[in-house]
């Protein structure tokens, strides 16, 4: 079998109906982080459902979203005993698996199929279970609180999206979300928001934000900032579907892929250089915010074209 880290177009390494000549789609990869309960999980079904995605077989979708609480890592007996007692931080960096999340991206940026364990919130532990199988997409979505953290995996983003909501509402969904879904009592909620969640939003997660591409406060009820980005996957499937060409495709987008570590080369074989990932897209945040529409927040470092 030919060598895949050295084969100059990635093949489907299961053959899943494709054929010798098939080159495997190598997704655009969108992060979008922010705090706990900020609206992340819905911001990503907000656009599956936009793109018609969302009911799609999942062997069939082109558009898929992973979340980053299935690479919590295995705790022993200790840390599972704390996390019973709402003593253990689950948003600290440490808690998560950051060799099995890097390494599962890269896979899935190679046109792998994978297979990602769900979370079981009640008893703190991976579901291997209740597996999400995903197949070669055009654009995936990984959501997470400390997606953008880790520089090895932020710098495999495509685009950074950090959704901006404001304290008291996060923890307003919180409480009722943790207690109805989770199993957790009140006390327990609010002790462990206060002791753990809160500190490590501010140490950790709201630092990030400065990596974004785009911030969209309000979350999902921001409907016009989803629209616009909708319609930039949407044009970018649709440009896909017409060109084929990843080349073509990454030209397309402007994206600096070679700066990514994806390796791409323009149609004529040349390097594409320096591109801003989405100068089409800051281009209309531009143009309606001089028109005082200030329906979400470009990064500072993000330049306008």
């Amino acid at each position: 079998m030919q060598d895949l880290r050295n084969a100059d177009t990635l093949r489907l390494p299961n053959g899943d109906g494709a054929a010798a000549n098939d080159e495997v789609k190598s997704p655009f990869l969108i992060g979008v982080a922010g705090g706990t309960a900020s609206g992340k999980s819905t911001v990503c079904m907000k656009i599956m459902e936009q793109l018609g995605q969302a009911e799609m077989d999942h062997t069939q979708r082109q558009v898929v979203s992973i979340s980053q609480d299935s690479f919590y890592r295995e705790l022993t007996p200790a840390e599972k005993a704390k996390a019973q007692k709402g003593l253990f931080n689950f948003d600290h960096p440490d808690a998560f698996n950051e060799e099995l999340m890097y390494s599962t991206l890269q896979n899935i940026l190679k046109g792998h199929k994978v297979e990602i364990p769900s979370y079981d919130y009640r008893t703190n532990s991976l579901d291997f279970e209740n597996v999400l199988v995903i197949y070669p997409a055009d654009v995936v979505l990984f959501e997470g609180i400390l997606v953008f953290y880790f520089p090895k995996i932020r710098e495999l983003f495509h685009m950074k999206l950090f959704v901006d909501t404001d304290s008291d509402t996060r923890l307003a969904r919180r409480v009722p979300r943790d207690i109805n879904e989770r199993g957790r009592d009140l006390d327990a909620v609010l002790t462990q928001y206060m002791t753990f969640v809160k500190p490590a939003f501010e140490e950790f997660c709201s630092p990030t934000k400065k990596f974004a591409d785009v911030i969209i406060p309000r979350g999902a009820d921001n409907t016009v900032a989803i629209d616009l980005i909708v319609q930039h996957i949407r044009d970018f499937l649709n440009n896909r579907s017409r060109h084929g060409s990843t080349g073509n495709m990454a030209l397309y987008m402007n994206l600096d892929l070679n700066a990514t570590g994806a390796g791409f080369t323009g149609p004529d074989g040349s390097n594409l250089g320096t591109y801003n990932a989405i100068r089409r897209f800051s281009t209309i945040c531009k143009e309606l915010n001089m028109q005082g529409n200030y329906f979400f927040e470009t990064n500072k470092n993000l330049p306008y074209h």
